[in-house]
């Protein structure tokens, strides 16, 4: 057992709700981000048939089916509802498509003051309805087996998108919004997270068990600027949340300088990538959270031996504490071998102190 006191096994979404509040488990419960998705060979025949991404994200049958598929492989802790970040942007108004080998195209760009002024939030109940339906459905199916996650960008992930009009490197548009009128940027991030909370109370309603915030570029910006910015919406977004009832967890990839920035917004989890030593993160940030991560997912490219052997590495960095949850420090290559994630599920499953 991981510690002390619990010895009965948890089912997998016990497990991971009483990580996330550093309640007593039996072992770290595991999942990996992005762990329904083309990497499975069973994901790709089911997109075949939906056609497009955004097509296969708002088919609640067929987004059922592939948010399921690996807690049926790997037996993984938690089922994350298949969704994307930019959902919520969708019903905002903003056009969203995704164009193969090149990723999101958000438009129409720039996003200039008018535009931004002409953003309103939005009814999750009328305009993102097939999130809820999928969490529902899941839900059912899995009758507490493992834990329902739902999730949204961050308030400064879902902005750059916005700005940038798809993924990008320097965040140009973004930030010069930031720096050279700071009144409309604070304006669209408000406008944003006041999208966000109904649309991430639908999905508790909806039955998700708890939710991830994803601040996917948030290690963009200094921790000053990251303060002064994106504390306030991001931390708004989180209270309104918790206020539910359910754990939150915040992740950034690329954000060791924030990581006590990131607790200070109040999550119950913080997200850490594989920059970050356990050690080290648990010193700075204390009891105040439970931690999630870390492994490099670039190792699952290697082989089942190498996955396991540094799956077992990051579980011993982490130590037997009741407030880890394992997962990759990123989202899980398209590339990595399925043996290879069953190798990572399998030595967190049977992981023993």
């Amino acid at each position: 057992m991981s510690n002390g006191s619990v010895v009965t096994p948890l089912s997998g979404r016990e497990r991971y709700l009483r990580a996330a509040r550093r309640q007593p488990v039996d072992r770290p419960p595991v999942w990996i981000m992005r762990q329904a998705g083309r990497y499975l060979p069973e994901y790709r025949a089911v997109r075949a048939k939906a056609g497009g991404f955004m097509e296969l994200v708002r088919n609640p049958e067929l987004a059922t089916e592939v948010t399921l598929q690996p807690v049926r492989r790997f037996g993984m802790d938690v089922a994350v509802i298949f969704s994307d970040i930019l959902v919520p942007v969708e019903a905002m108004g903003l056009g969203v498509r995704f164009d193969e080998g090149h990723g999101p195209v958000v438009g129409p760009a720039p996003l200039t003051r008018e535009k931004v002024l002409a953003l309103e939030p939005f009814d999750p109940e009328e305009k993102t309805a097939f999130v809820g339906e999928i969490i529902g459905r899941v839900k059912a199916e899995l009758n507490g087996a493992a834990a329902v996650l739902g999730f949204s960008g961050a308030p400064f992930t879902t902005v750059s998108y916005m700005l940038e009009g798809g993924s990008s490197r320097e965040f140009t548009a973004t930030k010069r919004m930031l720096h050279k009128d700071p009144a409309l940027f604070s304006e669209l991030m408000e406008r944003t997270t006041d999208a966000l909370v109904p649309y991430l109370g639908m999905q508790v309603f909806a039955g998700a068990d708890a939710l991830q915030i994803f601040d996917s570029w948030g290690g963009a910006l200094d921790e000053r600027t990251w303060r002064q910015h994106v504390f306030p919406a991001t931390e708004r977004l989180i209270c309104a949340i918790k206020a539910l009832g359910v754990p939150v967890t915040l992740y950034a990839n690329g954000a060791d300088h924030l990581l006590e920035a990131l607790a200070d917004c109040g999550p119950d989890v913080v997200g850490i990538d594989w920059r970050t030593t356990p050690e080290a993160a648990r010193k700075r940030v204390g009891a105040r959270v439970a931690l999630q991560g870390n492994m490099d997912p670039g190792a699952a490219l290697a082989t089942p031996e190498v996955a396991a052997a540094e799956a077992a590495r990051t579980l011993r960095a982490f130590g037997p504490d009741a407030g880890h949850i394992f997962n990759f420090g990123t989202g899980v290559s398209q590339h990595t071998p399925p043996e290879c994630v069953a190798a990572v599920a399998d030595t967190v499953r049977n992981w023993s102190w």
